[in-house]
């Protein structure tokens, strides 16, 4: 595993024989979820370039930017010791920002300032911004995405495919602990009771999927969105402080009509908060 820090010095190592490269992004404190990501990766290209970098661009100015996990040497050394990386790209700040930001990707409203762009006004800007200039310098034939972040996942496709970018946007299915819970780098702000209502969250969303479907068939919409209400409730009473629970189509993230309950597929997509800790989730129907 080549380690680098610069984008002048990625170019250097970066094939030129017509290798397919696939790239894995992360922000770091690496854990089971990102080594699926990159055994994805493997599976299906030539090779792999990851990356460790926390991006100031998607934190918004009362979000925990300055308190997130980073283990660098630890991550590192899981690297080597579980995965086949052939580059690790490692960049300051500086090398990523040598001047003010004053470019910045512009998401349309309808998928990208609802939900978590709602929630966190500039984050998916702040994302493909960074993203934009990681692809255009290590040029990318496939990107590997967590399902987890699945509106990042949907946000991400449509910006390669308005800018014409010949990139395969490939999603990860989200890897869960043995209790459902999926893996994040924010788990570890939970505390030892915290971490053990975590998992209701999932679980609420599966019972939610289970209801959607025993109904599908002659399902209304307007039951539907009960259906959410009664999701939102339960999850409220746990002591949770819930953002959303909503049923979305998969492609566009739209709101579903009567039509797309019976044609589209759906993603059932929660976010709340545990105690200090925002958790995010999301099952496909």
């Amino acid at each position: 595993m080549i380690i680098v820090n610069s984008l002048e010095k990625i170019r250097d190592y970066l094939p030129k024989d017509g290798s397919i490269i696939s790239f894995v992004p992360t922000m770091g404190s690496l854990h089971d979820g990102h080594l699926k990501l990159i055994e994805k990766a493997r599976n299906i290209s030539d090779y792999v370039v990851v990356s460790i970098f926390v991006n100031r661009l998607q934190f918004g100015p009362k979000e925990d930017f300055d308190k997130y996990p980073r283990s660098i040497e630890s991550d590192i050394d899981i690297l080597y010791k579980k995965s086949n990386v052939d580059l690790l790209f490692i960049p300051e700040e500086k090398d990523i920002y040598p001047q003010e930001q004053n470019f910045f990707v512009k998401i349309p409203a309808q998928i990208g300032e609802s939900l978590e762009g709602k929630i966190r006004p500039g984050f998916f800007s702040g994302v493909c911004t960074v993203l934009l200039k990681f692809f255009s310098n290590i040029l990318p034939n496939i990107v590997i995405l967590g399902k987890k972040d699945y509106q990042q996942l949907t946000v991400v496709k449509n910006m390669c495919s308005q800018f014409l970018l010949p990139i395969n946007i490939v999603g990860q299915e989200t890897i869960r602990c043995s209790d459902g819970l999926a893996f994040s780098s924010r788990n570890t702000y939970l505390t030892k009771e915290e971490r053990e209502e975590a998992p209701n969250l999932y679980r609420i969303l599966s019972k939610l999927r289970e209801e959607i479907i025993s109904k599908k068939p002659h399902l209304l919409l307007s039951e539907l969105f009960q259906m959410e209400e009664m999701a939102y409730v339960e999850l409220q009473k746990r002591g949770w402080v819930t953002d959303y629970i909503t049923v979305r189509t998969q492609d566009k993230l739209n709101t579903p009509n009567s039509d797309d309950i019976f044609s589209s597929s759906l993603v059932i997509l929660g976010a709340a908060k545990l105690g200090s800790t925002r958790l995010i989730d999301n099952i496909e129907i």
